[in-house]
Order: structure tokens, then C-alpha cells, then sequence
């Protein structure tokens, strides 16, 4: 029955795959309008609308007056995204030197464990409960991406904790152009990897969000609620089996729960699943697991089945 279930199933990741959906796009939500959205489900900051999370990371990175002379510390296995964009101002240094900047990331959701203070909290992947407090551990900015959170196509926002940063940054993002053929090359490259690299290389700026692009986020809101349930659901069922059992999780949820296990790559890939093995930080020391997803993409019963299997 198990393989059944797999050879039903794609290939799953970290995060919920871009699914476009043509009805999604129809509208006419302004920049004003959904920003006040976010704003109103989470009061404790103060939401810019951006083309994705690594455009948000620049923004904040420039926003904090950093340069080429500083160096941010790093958390540990950046991804290319995070290590690509800071090496474009700044200096990147290792999570294991000691620096004034630092860059933490809660890890597919999961609440960063150590005690420090950020200039940059990257919660790219966390999905939070309507109402939830953000910068958890002081810094002046948040970086969100609605793509890992919500499947949409784009979208990133970096919440800022003081409204004049805030307001600052929205005008320098004022009047914008290519909005339009930049998402274009980020829509090709779902089917063309060839356009991937032109895309990328538009991904950086104080750059915001065309109208087509605005309403499909405005849409895939709608089921906010619905995700939040969904994810409370499978952490009940599912975070017994993790290294998080004995963590209290709420108001910020996580996309995969780290597990350990004795298998190799080339047989997690068999069971489903492209996230091979992944090293979590629990803020003391790396260890080699599994990123079970539990996402929106994934079904229970297939986790469960997943889970006698490891």
C-alpha cells in the first residue's frame, strides 16, 4: 500500500511548490490594500510588500547601513540565496566567529535557540498564527517569503519594527519599473531553468510587486486560517517522532519537523521525497537529519506511512 501511496506522490521539498492557479491573478488589489492586510493580522510590525524574501534580505541589509567593510555572521549551511545577496554588500564570516552583525535564521520555522542580537531575523519559512508577536529576538527587521509560506509565485515582505523604517523604505520603492518582465522571467523559469539565472540576476533592489503578482498573494490569504489548522494538525501527530518533542511550539509554526534516521539520501528519495538529509541547528551543536515536510502539500496518511518506514 506504501508504494502505492509514493508512486502517487511528486517529488516533495522543504516547501510547498509554486502551483499557479490563472483565477488567482484576477483583481485589483493595491500595495495600500494589502499591506494593511498583513498589518491588521499582525500588529506588532509593519509589513513592505517585496518581490521576494532575498529582495527583502537586501532592503535590510542596506536599511542597516552595512557595506562591503562589514562582516555578518552567518548562520550555519546558508543557503546560496542568503550567501549570494549578503555577498553583494557585505562581508559573510562563519556562524563560528563573533561579529556585531548577525543574521539568524529560525530554521524551517523552528524558533532559533541560542541567545543573540540580530540586526536580521530570517523567518523566510515560518508560518505564523494570525496576532503572533514577530521579532522574537530583537531585531529591527523580519524577512518573510510568501513563496515558502503560501506556494504563490512571489512575494516577500520585510516587516520592520519601527514604523519610520517603514515608511522610509516605501518610498524609496516608489515608482519601480520592469515589475512585469522581471515575474515574466520568474514564471519561464518554473518550466525552463535556463531562464532562472536572468530572473535571479533582476532580484535585487528596492523592488516591489506588479498587480497581477499583488492579487495572487491577496488571494492565497484567504486560506491563511486554513494553513495554520492544517500545520497545527500534523505537528500533534508528527512532532513526538522529532528532535523538537520536548519544545513547546506555538504562535510560529514550522514547515518540517527535523527526524532522525538511519537512511541515506538515495532512499529518502525513494520514499517521495527531494530534501535528502539536511543539518539542523539547535543552537548548540549541527545534527545530520531528515526535514520531514508537513507543509500544506502533504497529506497525513502518506506522513504516516512515512513515518513507520524510517
Amino acid at each position: 500500500v506504501f508504494t502505492n501511496l509514493i508512486m502517487s506522490y511528486k517529488s516533495y521539498f522543504l516547501w510547498p511548490k509554486i502551483r499557479l492557479k490563472a483565477s488567482s491573478f484576477f483583481g485589483n488589489c493595491s500595495l495600500n490594500k494589502l499591506e494593511k492586510l498583513f498589518g491588521n493580522m499582525f500588529p506588532s510590525g509593519y509589513p513592505v510588500i517585496c518581490s521576494s524574501g532575498r529582495v527583502a534580505l537586501y532592503i535590510a541589509i542596506i536599511e542597516s547601513n552595512l557595506g562591503r567593510q562589514d562582516k555578518i555572521k552567518l548562520f550555519p549551511y546558508a543557503s546560496h540565496c542568503v550567501i549570494n545577496t549578503i555577498s553583494r554588500l557585505t562581508t559573510p564570516i562563519s556562524y563560528e566567529f563573533k561579529s556585531l552583525n548577525e543574521i539568524i535564521y529560525h530554521q524551517w520555522g523552528i524558533t532559533y535557540m541560542e541567545k543573540c542580537n540580530p540586526i536580521i531575523e530570517d523567518s523566510v519559512d515560518s508560518l505564523y498564527e494570525k496576532k503572533t508577536p514577530l521579532f522574537s529576538s530583537g531585531a529591527n527587521y523580519e524577512i518573510w517569503s510568501l513563496s515558502k509560506i503560501l506556494g504563490t509565485s512571489s512575494g516577500g515582505i520585510l516587516w520592520c519594527k519601527n514604523r519610520s523604517d517603514a515608511i522610509r523604505i516605501k518610498n524609496k520603492m516608489k515608482g519601480k519599473r520592469n515589475l512585469l518582465i522581471s515575474w515574466i522571467l520568474r514564471l519561464l523559469s518554473l518550466k525552463y531553468s535556463i531562464f532562472y539565472e536572468f530572473w535571479e540576476g533582476t532580484e535585487y533592489g528596492y523592488k516591489g510587486l506588479s498587480l497581477l503578482q499583488r492579487n495572487e498573494i491577496y488571494n492565497s490569504i484567504k486560506s491563511w486560517d486554513k494553513l495554520v489548522s492544517d500545520r497545527k494538525d500534523k505537528l500533534r501527530l508528527f512532532i513526538d517522532r522529532s528532535l523538537l518533542k520536548d519544545q513547546k511550539i506555538s504562535g510560529r509554526f514550522p514547515s518540517c519537523l527535523p527526524i532522525s534516521t538511519n537512511l541515506n539520501e538515495e532512499e529518502i528519495e525513494k520514499m517521495g521525497f527531494s530534501v535528502g538529509l539536511r543539518h539542523y541547528y539547535d543552537g548548540k551543536n549541527l545534527k545530520k537529519v531528515f526535514p520531514l515536510p508537513i507543509h500544506q502539500e502533504m497529506d497525513s496518511l502518506f506522513l504516516i506511512n512515512v513515518i513507520k518506514n524510517l
